[in-house]
């Protein structure tokens, strides 16, 4: 399994993980979720990186599986982790679905064009990762 599934596509390389500068750190998490190298982020593609969360195989994310994940390779990042499964569980019916992975993906295209370009990806996770500086320990680094 490719290191894009920590907390949707963060680097697993050590334990201890400070993401800034975002900017990089998004770089590096798009190159990952591009499988296909082509330089743009498509739906299948972001369903793919959810789907590797998916231990059981029933086509949902629990929040148990998500975490557990991330725990197993990051565990510095759990508070993260369990943010960012919110912000995903629009529903909040405590499962990630297509429905969920779709929204996802919406908030990441800022043009509406079903492709998420390397700059809208970039401009999108850069704003969350400061969103969650205080769940992360961003500030101050």
């Amino acid at each position: 399994m490719s290191p894009i599934y920590i907390l949707l596509i963060l680097p697993v390389t050590c334990l201890a993980v400070d993401l800034k500068p975002y900017n990089v750190t998004a770089h590096m998490m798009f190159h990952e979720s591009d499988f296909n190298g082509d330089g743009e982020m498509t739906k299948d593609e972001s369903d793919r990186v959810f789907k590797g969360y998916d231990v059981n195989g029933d086509g949902r994310v629990t929040r148990t599986e998500y975490t557990s994940f991330t725990d197993s390779h990051t565990p510095t990042l759990h508070a993260l982790a369990h943010a960012l499964y919110d912000i995903y569980d629009v529903n909040r019916d405590h499962h990630l679905d297509h429905h969920d992975y779709d929204n996802f993906f919406s908030l990441m295209d800022g043009d509406s064009n079903d492709i998420v370009s390397e700059d809208e990806f970039i401009r999108y996770w850069s704003i969350l990762f400061v969103d969650l500086e205080h769940i992360h320990g961003g500030k101050g680094k």
